[in-house]
């Protein structure tokens, strides 16, 4: 889910269960079915997904895709040299891999696997003890002890000594279900939410409780309905009664706040910025802050450390036209993780002391960076005046003295929103020769309150006008060709691709949806785990409409009641395991368009569910290609039929 902030691990999984954001998920085991050499790169498993710095600086675990599995390996930083540390195992029938990995110590590892469980690995993969079900952090303060999860769902959490497997349970204070948690350098237990829903009523409420030490009793700071646009809590320093909070409190846009827990007030404002949100990634040292990234069209780090700030000056001037993220150790080696919206990403070390940047490892070593398209940020007006940010990619081969087709592509959500970076969608419809447009229209998030909450209520309406009025900006400035335009969207934006060929027959000459709602009426009332969820409804009725008494207006902004307004050919791609938006919503779409003498292409992914593994996205890319290239001409191909990445290993000596 993406920039989606609650307070709660809960409230979070709720509003991915509202928001319907197609997730990639993990690779599957089977054979390729494109012919295509460009998809065949760009689907590519990542060779790389996650590294990890020692706190000594000497090795890096890296998760990584060996060409048959996903397993763990150790990089010696001096030499480079890797080893495969963890192989899966079958448990039970079901391959176990490694999914996440993490520091303990310099010699201990805590390793979260695909089928349940953490466990306690040395450098040799030799298991030291089991942690519980999932890993959560070290205590800093405490050697070798950790934080894991007995039981996630259920809010159960010990603290467990990594090397003997010794575990004390943490006792929480009564009022509900805990969901989130935060303990003070100690391992003291200092802050908790609890959600508790009314038994008759989808009535939810959220209640922070607080104590000053482990003797002390809970206090309870504050109660919110789960929809409230509340405070997060972040982390509790040495002073007892201060916390480090983020909010919007008397303000558009999140921030960062000390928050005092004797008078229940915000403090004053440790970092903020007035037009974009501070994104909810930021590192504190108790009552320090050490980093924050603003969360605009591009996201920009600011290190408030001098020695982090020079440092990432440096690294910056080495790596231009990249987001360079640092971690480590600013007086010894520093891991850098560098991307761009032309290279998936790769990694480097940074030793401090000699100024030298080598590069270990790249994600996808099949990507050629100067074979990507670049992606733009611009901004434009909405007809209200709203200044609606955006992306828009550009082909680069193409006849100069035509105007490329475009792709309107529509993120799902809606109160999710798409990111500058490497995005394997839009690079398979940029080098095949579209130009690929990404509104960010009102309800997106991460540009401030009044912004977001703009959507609420408006599906089809100011939602779609600020899709429309960005379609028409690109043709006022002449960078597509107005004929030969496309809308295109998954999940929500399946929903808004299906009622842009209704609301403007005129603007596009096809549609495509794939795992889309096709009828708000339908979704409220559909066998969608969301409509089996007390919270998840709460959210739909506060963000989408409550269908008793807008019924009338759901039916005005209906695909599927308005099929006989559609001209333009349609692609309906859905999976048939799809719990999130049911293949009902496909089905009846198209049993729609049928009646009413219209074309429509019907594509089903038999183990589909809402999100697509790689041969059905490969299978799903090789259609949507195909009906473009019937509806709005053949794109060219942009990239070389078999290049590899011959950048690795590359050094850099920076300035100091």
């Amino acid at each position: 889910m993406r920039s989606c902030t609650f307070a709660s691990v809960r409230a979070a999984w709720i509003c991915a269960l509202l928001l319907f954001t197609l997730v990639p998920p993990a690779r599957a085991e089977a054979e390729d079915k494109t012919t295509d050499p460009i998809l065949l790169r760009l689907t590519a498993p990542a060779q790389f997904t996650a590294l990890h710095l020692s706190p000594d600086g000497k090795q890096i675990a890296a998760i990584g895709y060996s060409g048959k599995y996903t397993g763990l390996f150790l990089i010696d930083t001096t030499t480079l040299v890797t080893r495969l540390l963890v192989t899966p195992e079958r448990d039970f029938g079901r391959l176990r891999e490694p999914l996440r990995v993490a520091w303990i110590a310099n010699d201990l590892l805590a390793v979260d696997f695909t089928t349940g469980g953490a466990r306690a690995l040395d450098l040799d993969g030799n298991v030291i003890s089991g942690l519980g079900q999932r890993y959560i952090g070290r205590l800093p303060n405490v050697p070798d002890t950790v934080l894991a999860y007995d039981d996630r769902y259920r809010g159960k959490i010990d603290k467990v000594d990594a090397r003997s497997g010794n575990k004390q349970r943490y006792e929480f204070p009564p009022g509900g279900e805990t969901t989130r948690w935060l303990w003070d350098e100690a391992g003291v237990l200092r802050f908790v939410v609890t959600q508790d829903t009314a038994f008759w009523t989808d009535d939810t409420k959220v209640t922070y409780w607080y104590r000053s030490n482990q003797t002390s009793d809970w206090q309870k700071l504050d109660v919110f309905p789960i929809t409230e646009d509340h405070w997060v809590p972040i982390s509790v320093g040495n002073d007892p009664d201060s916390l480090i909070v983020y909010s919007r409190h008397e303000r558009d846009t999140w921030a960062l706040f000390h928050y005092d827990t004797r008078t229940r007030r915000h403090l004053d404002l440790m970092a903020g910025a007035e037009t974009q949100d501070i994104a909810a990634s930021f590192e504190t040292n108790t009552e320090e802050l050490l980093s924050v990234t603003t969360s605009g069209l591009k996201p920009t780090r600011i290190w408030f450390s001098a020695r982090w700030a020079a440092l990432q000056k440096a690294v910056d001037q080495a790596l231009p036209d990249h987001i360079n993220v640092l971690s480590g150790n600013p007086q010894g080696k520093v891991l850098v993780f560098s991307y761009a919206d032309v290279d998936p990403g790769r990694w480097h070390v940074l030793d401090t002391r000699e100024m030298m940047l080598r590069e270990v490892v790249s994600s996808r070593k099949d990507i050629v960076p100067g074979e990507m398209l670049p992606m733009k940020v611009l901004r434009y007006p909405a007809a209200d005046g709203f200044s609606i940010p955006a992306y828009f990619t550009q082909p680069s081969s193409r006849d100069p003295a035509s105007l490329p087709p475009l792709v309107v592509l529509i993120h799902g959500g809606p109160t999710v929103r798409d990111d500058w970076g490497w995005d394997e969608e839009v690079q398979a419809l940029a080098t095949h020769g579209y130009a690929v447009f990404q509104p960010q229209f009102r309800g997106s998030s991460g540009f401030g309150k009044k912004f977001q909450e703009s959507g609420y209520g408006q599906w089809g309406l100011a939602m779609q006008d600020d899709i429309t009025a960005g379609v028409e900006y690109l043709i006022a400035q002449k960078l597509v060709d107005p004929a030969r335009i496309c809308i295109y969207g998954a999940s929500y934006g399946g929903y808004a691709a299906l009622w842009g060929l209704a609301k403007t027959p005129d603007l596009y000459k096809c549609g495509v949806s794939l795992a889309g709602v096709s009828d708000i009426e339908h979704m409220l009332t559909d066998q969608s785990d969301r409509n089996f969820d007390k919270e998840a409804r709460q959210f739909q009725l506060s963000r989408i409409g409550d269908l008793a008494t807008n019924k009338q207006k759901f039916d005005s902004v209906s695909p599927l009641k308005s099929a006989a307004r559609i001209k333009a050919p349609v692609l309906l791609a859905h999976g048939e395991f799809d719990t999130r938006v049911p293949i009902s919503h496909g089905q009846k779409m198209r049993d729609a368009l049928r009646a009413n003498g219209k074309s429509v292409e019907w594509l089903t992914f038999a183990n589909g569910g809402h999100g697509l593994g790689k041969p059905d996205r490969q299978r799903f890319y090789d259609a949507l290609l195909a009906f473009l290239g019937k509806h709005i001409g053949a794109g060219v191909n942009a990239m070389s039929p078999a290049k590899v990445d011959s950048t690795a290993s590359e050094v850099h000596r920076i300035e100091r």
